[in-house]
């Protein structure tokens, strides 16, 4: 299958200067591909083992900011130590890996994809697309893989990512 993707819209919220309307602009560019209730972004920190949201399209139950543990479990292994995607598709998938599997379910989530974003062959990020339970049972990655430059930007523009 061929994946359209629209790198003008995307080049063109980059260049207005605002963090808010490229995430917008990333927003509407991966829900042309799936289905997301939930959508967040979040930056890794290895050291302290814990993340940070910096994007939400529902800040009313995930908020931007703020600290969340990073637990060492089967997440931690296939999306930080093996570099790989992570999708589950039933609410009992979540409760093994998340400790708030609970409001996920209350809002009425039960799939995830948490993509890891890689620079300099470090994961220092995720992007987490969330819905119902079964969304992502035929889902394609490779709309991912070919949006894997324009996801990192938001991380390298972040003043923890740069160098």
């Amino acid at each position: 299958m061929v994946y359209v993707i629209n790198e003008t819209k995307l080049a063109f919220a980059l260049q207005q200067g605002s963090t808010q309307a490229y995430f917008n602009a990333l927003a509407e560019e991966l829900g042309n591909h799936f289905s997301i209730k939930l959508l967040t972004y979040s930056e890794l920190d290895m050291t302290e083992l814990r993340s940070k949201r910096l994007y939400s399209s529902d800040e009313n139950s995930y908020s931007t900011g703020g600290f969340k543990p990073i637990e060492a479990n089967a997440w931690t292994e296939l999306v930080i130590e093996q570099k790989q995607a992570f999708i589950a598709n039933q609410h009992s998938e979540l409760a093994n890996v998340f400790f708030d599997h609970e409001l996920i379910g209350q809002l009425g989530l039960g799939s995830v994809i948490n993509w890891p974003v890689i620079v300099h062959s470090q994961v220092i990020g995720t992007i987490n697309l969330l819905a119902g339970e079964g969304a992502y049972l035929d889902a394609d990655l490779q709309v991912l893989e070919k949006l894997a430059p324009w996801l990192a930007i938001p991380f390298l523009l972040n003043s923890k990512c740069k160098d």
